[in-house]
């Protein structure tokens, strides 16, 4: 075999080795980007602190933004009471439920105007595409395009709930995944004196994109609080509305410091450190199945590369003796 074919078959081993290690190496590439960032993060919210030597001012009655007009307030309050009708309606109360509005609550989507939007196209669109389907099959027999509409209105009624489940299981996996990053910043935080409230603040102004679950009902929760609520009732609501375990057991931690005083730091790391525990048993059992699914990812990427050391020369021999042969002939 001469020196061409051998580069040729070692740049192909080095290629397709490069491929499997780079394919291996991009969760942890990926993971020590996010680490980076939230460390950085973290630092610079910690200056921002430590540079405020006073409280901001707050700004005057005069300096708010001029009101909305006087026909959008009367359209927004018009389109209030028609979405509360609507929904207050048998077909509304028929559409959304309890299980939807808590559906809708777990994804993001709160108010009156989520609701009857979502109760609207459960509506409106799968009868649309009904008609469609029907229109479309009428050319043949009447009852096959009644039941080919039948069956369209049927899943296109029940898809959107569908989304929604998918929707509320993902956000429940990132507030399990958040969790232990919310107590890190909560011991960070108390550890230079701060108290509950202010560190609950500070996380939601500064710290609110690396909480893309957590953050938003934090400020809701923070919002709750500014208008009247307990911080109680404002924080039992997101763990009621999660019904994850950890989250109950750091929202209780919390009430209880908030209602009673104390220490909060030491628990937070006991806490901490248990739910890092768990977390590491998981990603135990999680490696155990991934290793079983990266045989299929070695098997595609290395096989390649043993097969062109291996079997490579003496494929080319073979090759290169048959064209002697019909040479020769």
């Amino acid at each position: 075999m001469d020196n061409t074919d051998m580069m040729t078959l070692f740049s192909m081993s080095l290629l397709a080795a490069a491929a499997a290690a780079g394919m291996l190496a991009w969760p942890l590439v990926r993971q020590w980007r996010q680490r980076r960032a939230a460390t950085r993060t973290i630092d610079a919210a910690l200056e921002r602190q430590a540079a405020r030597t006073a409280p901001a001012t707050p700004a005057p009655a005069d300096a708010a933004a001029p009101g909305a007009p006087m026909g959008a307030q009367m359209g927004a309050g018009f389109g209030s009471q028609f979405h509360q009708r609507w929904l207050a309606s048998r077909l509304g109360r028929a559409v959304v439920t309890a299980e939807e509005q808590q559906l809708l609550e777990q994804c993001g989507f709160y108010g009156v105007r989520p609701r009857a939007v979502f109760g609207a196209l459960r509506v409106a669109v799968p009868a649309v595409l009904a008609l469609g389907v029907f229109a479309w099959r009428l050319q043949g027999a009447l009852l096959p395009a009644l039941a080919w509409a039948f069956t369209t209105y049927a899943v296109g009624f029940l898809l959107p709930k569908l989304a929604l489940r998918r929707r509320a299981r993902q956000r429940l996996l990132l507030v399990a995944d958040e969790l232990p990053v919310l107590i890190d910043m909560l011991r960070l935080l108390q550890g230079v004196g701060l108290s509950i409230d202010q560190s609950l603040q500070i996380i939601v102004v500064e710290f609110g994109s690396m909480l893309h679950v957590l953050g938003p009902e934090l400020q809701r929760a923070n919002q709750q609080f500014a208008s009247g609520r307990s911080r109680e009732q404002t924080l039992l609501r997101i763990g009621k509305l999660f019904d994850d375990e950890d989250l109950k057991g750091l929202i209780t931690l919390l009430t209880q410091v908030d209602r009673h005083g104390g220490a909060v730091q030491e628990p937070l790391r006991q806490f901490g450190d248990r739910l890092q525990t768990a977390r590491k048993a998981r990603m135990k059992d999680k490696i155990g199945k991934l290793t079983v699914k990266m045989t299929g990812v070695m098997v595609v990427s290395l096989l390649p590369v043993l097969l062109i050391l291996t079997a490579g020369p003496g494929f080319l021999g073979v090759i290169r003796m048959l064209a002697r042969m019909n040479g020769g002939h």
